[in-house]
């Protein structure tokens, strides 16, 4: 019975992600056993499409609030991320959007423009269209919520919040092993604009992408890989559909 579960084991990751990506997951965990700081970062950057259409009907939203969440709120606090983590994101610009039912907070998305400074690995994600794009991160819904429309709640919001704003694209990255993610956002209409991977190794960074650069190395917390992130990367099929919705999108938070 024991090798039957040494190979369920063995081969779940394959199963669940496939045979690159299982090969992927299998390497980082064999090397996060070794050292906490040597590891793969394996992201898929994604575009999706604001628009000018409520994704929820009203009836659902009539208890909802949609409020910008200042620094300095005692609902930061509720937010799992590390407070030098918080901290460095309101540092460079961030606008954090929060969801509320009967004044509780269900949720947030995190936004920033022109610019994302990635908090995994050292890496500034440039947006080439600053005035039509956003790049969104560290969407999260309070536990009491997923189960219902926590996350479609935050979507909606968002969208109404950016389309408000002459947003056409938001860009977002995603860890290529969070399949929960995947599935939640498959249905808001995004697509994939790029695929990054980063070895970290104590203190040296190598990242190889799809995308220009390509291949870069970083070897101080002081030096950045910068990658710059296009709507154009989507190809015409996808400038239609955005020029037909009003919007486009292409960080993970991994």
């Amino acid at each position: 019975m024991w090798h039957k579960r040494l190979w369920r084991r063995f081969a779940g990751p394959f199963k669940e992600f496939g045979l690159g990506a299982g090969a992927l997951y299998a390497l980082d965990r064999v090397s996060r056993s070794i050292s906490p700081r040597l590891g793969l970062f394996v992201y898929e950057l994604m575009v999706q499409p604001i628009t000018d259409r409520p994704m929820l009907p009203a009836r659902w939203t009539k208890n909802l609030t949609f409020v910008e969440i200042r620094h300095g709120s005692p609902d930061i606090d509720l937010m799992p991320a590390r407070p030098e983590v918080k901290q460095s994101r309101f540092d460079q610009g961030a606008v954090c959007l929060g969801v509320y039912t009967k004044g509780k907070l269900m949720g947030y998305v995190w936004f920033c423009f022109r610019t994302y400074v990635e908090d995994e690995v050292r890496c500034i994600y440039e947006l080439t269209d600053p005035v039509h794009s956003v790049f969104d991160f560290d969407l999260y819904v309070m536990p009491e919520y997923r189960m219902g429309i926590g996350f479609m709640a935050i979507w909606h919001g968002a969208n109404a919040y950016l389309h408000e704003r002459g947003i056409k694209y938001t860009f977002s990255r995603l860890t290529r092993f969070n399949l929960a993610s995947r599935r939640s956002h498959a249905h808001l209409g995004w697509k994939c604009a790029a695929r990054v991977i980063f070895l970290q190794a104590w203190r040296i960074e190598a990242m190889l992408a799809n995308i220009f650069p390509y291949i870069a190395i970083t070897w101080a917390p002081s030096q950045f890989t910068h990658l710059r992130l296009s709507p154009d990367v989507l190809g015409p099929s996808i400038s239609t559909v955005a020029d037909q919705t009003v919007s486009v999108s292409n960080s993970e938070s991994i």
